[in-house]
């Protein structure tokens, strides 16, 4: 079984997680013993993070979705286009059950409808990677402590 302390059998040198005590949010692992544990002094894996952090939300979800399909859509849904990018991006979400109702409400009024009132990718790049960057900030923390 886990421990709170540093001396965890469930964390080794290579610094695994440990199985019998999942974590399920990135904030709880964030906050947990085991994270520190494992992101302290751990600087290949921090730029790891960076580097899934850029994929993630500037070269995967929002030049997909609102710089490639956004201006697409108007042919097929009209003036409706960025209500349907926003809704399907936050189904996208679906492997987060719990986070699809906020993630069609973000989808469309965060992301989707600057990006089409502004007609900039730039819009929804900078406020999806608003939380990315909350979260690298949080993490280089805890690897230089």
């Amino acid at each position: 079984m886990c421990r709170s302390s540093s001396a965890s059998p469930c964390f080794n040198s290579s610094r695994s997680v440990c199985p019998d005590r999942p974590v399920t949010t990135s904030a709880k692992f964030l906050t947990s013993a085991g994270g520190h544990d494992t992101l302290h002094g751990n600087w290949w894996l921090f730029a790891l993070i960076l580097i899934l952090f850029l994929f993630n939300t500037v070269l995967g979800e929002e030049l997909l979705s609102r710089g490639l399909l956004l201006p697409r859509m108007r042919g097929a849904f009209g003036r409706a286009d960025w209500i349907v990018n926003g809704a399907l991006m936050g189904l996208y979400h679906l492997h987060q059950p719990w986070s699809i109702p906020s993630g069609v409400l973000a989808g469309v009024f965060l992301f989707a409808y600057p990006t089409r009132r502004f007609r900039s990718a730039w819009m929804g790049i900078i406020v999806h990677s608003a939380q990315s960057i909350t979260f690298a900030a949080i993490t280089l923390t805890i690897v230089i402590s």
